[in-house]
């Protein structure tokens, strides 16, 4: 009974390895127990006999570090917080302000932590009308910087995994208690048990694949049996217990740093889940835009022929173009940013102050306690820009290399590219974000791998760079998780499989491959672009992850793709150099790319046949070219004068170094 007073008597402190006795405050503990007992009354029985008598069931952040920043904002749940007087035993930790919600079960309170703050735990008094309660603070050192929060870098290649769907490398963890009959393979949209120590197990396979940066989806608690996606959050300090644990996620961190890899976090401060206990009763009475019964849905009011395009009748995106257009009322700009997604998430309020402090220093603490190199942040758009500038400047005080890459799901470039940091909008407002994803080349790409679009569409979409501050950093990419996976079109052939991971990792960026691309897995619409991978259960009868598992076309294609990737990592042209259009027509797109050190061609075909391209290089920096050897791919390369001459295959990529 004694020990279980103790206040973190045997509590791992989150931020540090070792765990900390708080002996002072056990002793305190043990003596009112005592006390308790010789009167013939216990604790709880006084507790209870006091039904208005404060308690905190919950402290967000549940942690805090020496030195990170100046102050904290401590979201506490429970009942009766009403407090009068709030104060810590730390001469360091004081208390700035308090706020409660109208019925108690909240309490906002504002730390000041001062420049002589050392590790340990604070114990804070909550004191109301009704009587006292105290929480605890855990305070500990930060880890070294070095190899830590490194941000990723145009040599990177990103490869993005659903947990749940990759590898199960802890059967225990497949069915938690709190979520029973959660766990079933043969439901698509049930939990499958993949776990982040399966994603761990599989390192050597990602680093042998030439993959060098993970990106998993979110790995918060969710709530609901088809949640398996992680994007229905219901507490944004715990991982959710299919997955593993907190400790967990920091073992895959360090494990992917050994292998000189990172770790992309996915968050997503739009919105959380319909079964967070905010939904029914959030903190402030403005936490969210609307209410369960009273709120917009994030779609546009508009319709496409506002800007005189077409109505499609399958909707790919939402018509984000009045959100970038300066003279669009505000009104008609609301729905998108202030509605719920899908009509059922409840959408966050970051016009509230406090919602916007809450959610930066959530990803400031994720960075923190794990490690992690950079945010990929799910349904950007659909979030003001002033909070994504005030998100940033929070994040980047602290982790200036820190990486963010945005989702906006859209194929027109004049509104991918309005959201990329680096410049001021229209608005005046810098979003800081690193990079969107390369939506509008996805389009393109699609387009003409599966609907015979003429392939100068490509050097077309590329043209349109000079709308973005940094293009060098966008992500490339032809699938992921919301997407049908190329193999489960009719149209997505083996070759045409290849064209694709041919160009995004020639073409300027920082690729990104969806988990199974690389052995063809098919898949149709969410969820069955969600399948699991072959081997990462000990039940499948094959084992995609060994060479000896794979079946011949997936074995040739996974060779493709490590092949690819090995040429690109072996040539700074192909990561860094600067990217110049040769030539483009129907069926094909050549192209350079350049540093001062190598040139190299890449020729993208889709015919049906053999064909000879004569690409002219006078007036361009290979104009002195000598040879032409080549470096992957099927293709032939002769110089004649300042011609350079191709003989390339139908439906293929050949790679081309310049002497």
């Amino acid at each position: 009974m004694i020990r279980g007073l103790c206040f973190g008597s045997d509590r791992k402190d989150p931020g540090r390895n070792t765990g900390m006795r708080r002996t002072r405050v056990c002793a305190i503990a043990g003596m009112i127990l005592l006390a308790g007992m010789a009167s013939g009354v216990s604790v709880w029985a006084q507790e209870n006999a006091n039904p208005d008598a404060p308690a905190v069931k919950k402290v967000e952040p549940p942690n805090w570090w020496v030195g990170l920043t100046p102050e904290v904002m401590l979201l506490l749940s429970g009942k009766n917080l009403r407090a009068t007087h709030v104060s810590c035993n730390l001469r360091d930790v004081v208390v700035g302000r308090t706020e409660s919600s109208g019925d108690g079960d909240y309490l906002f309170v504002w730390l000041k932590l001062g420049p002589d703050l050392h590790t340990g735990t604070a114990v804070c008094r909550v004191t109301t009308a009704h009587g006292e309660t105290t929480f605890e603070l855990p305070i500990a050192a930060r880890q070294q910087i070095l190899g830590r929060n490194q941000g990723i870098s145009l040599d990177d290649v990103i490869y993005l995994i659903m947990p749940d769907r990759f590898a199960n490398g802890d059967p225990l963890n497949d069915e938690p208690a709190e979520f029973p009959g959660t766990h079933d393979r043969g439901k698509p949209r049930a939990y499958h048990g993949g776990d982040l120590r399966g994603v761990e197990q599989h390192l050597d396979y990602l680093k042998d694949l030439g993959v060098t940066t993970l990106w998993l989806t979110p790995i918060v608690k969710n709530g609901a049996a088809q949640d398996y996606h992680g994007y229905g959050a219901t507490d944004l300090y715990a991982v959710d217990p299919h997955l593993g644990n907190l400790g967990d996620y920091q073992e895959l961190v360090q494990a992917a740093h050994k292998q000189h890899m990172k770790v992309l976090f996915d968050v997503v401060p739009n919105h959380v889940g319909p079964r967070h206990p905010w939904a029914a009763h959030p903190p402030m009475p403005d936490w969210f835009h609307g209410t369960p019964e009273h709120h917009l849905t994030a779609a546009s009011p508009l319709k496409g022929s506002f800007y005189g395009l077409e109505d499609k009748k399958e909707i790919t995106n939402d018509a984000f173009e009045s959100l970038v257009d300066p003279h669009t009322p505000p009104q008609l700009r609301r729905s998108l940013t202030e509605g719920w997604f899908a009509g059922i998430l409840p959408d966050m309020n970051t016009e509230n102050p406090a919602v916007v402090e809450y959610l930066a220093q959530n990803s400031i603490w994720w960075a923190e306690t794990s490690g992690l190199d950079g945010y990929r942040i799910d349904t950007f758009p659909y979030v003001s820009r002033e909070f994504w500038e005030q998100w940033h400047t929070a994040l980047r005080r602290i982790y200036p290399r820190l990486s963010t890459i945005g989702e906006v799901f859209h194929p027109d470039p004049t509104v991918t590219s309005f959201y990329q940091g680096g410049r001021k909008g229209w608005d005046g407002i810098d979003t800081q974000l690193t990079t969107p994803f390369d939506f509008p080349l996805y389009f393109t790409l699609r387009d003409v791998l599966l609907k015979g679009a003429p392939v100068g569409k490509l050097a077309n979409i590329l043209r349109q760079d000079s709308l973005y501050p940094h293009p060098e950093f966008l992500v490339p990419f032809f699938g992921n998780h919301d997407t049908t996976r190329l193999s489960g079109t009719p149209e997505g052939t083996p070759a045409r499989l290849k064209l694709a991971f041919g160009l995004i990792f020639t073409v300027r960026g920082i690729p990104e491959m969806y988990y199974g691309d690389e052995i063809g897995m098919p898949g149709g619409r969410d969820p069955d672009n969600r399948r699991d991978f072959p081997g990462g259960w000990t039940e499948d009868a094959r084992n995609a992850f060994k060479k000896v598992g794979r079946e011949r076309e997936q074995e040739e294609l996974h060779e493709y793709v490590r092949s690819l990737l090995q040429v690109r990592a072996q040539h700074p042209a192909l990561r860094r150099g600067k990217l110049w259009s040769l030539a483009s027509n129907d069926a094909t797109y050549v192209f350079m790319r350049e540093t001062e050190e190598e040139r190299i061609v890449v020729a993208f075909d889709t015919g049906e046949g053999t064909r000879e391209i004569a690409v002219p290089l006078e007036d361009t920096s290979a104009q002195q070219a000598t040879g032409a050897t080549v470096i992957f791919g099927p293709g032939q390369a002769e110089l004649a004068g300042k011609t350079m001459k191709l003989r390339v295959p139908g439906q293929s990529v050949s790679v081309f170094l310049l002497q």
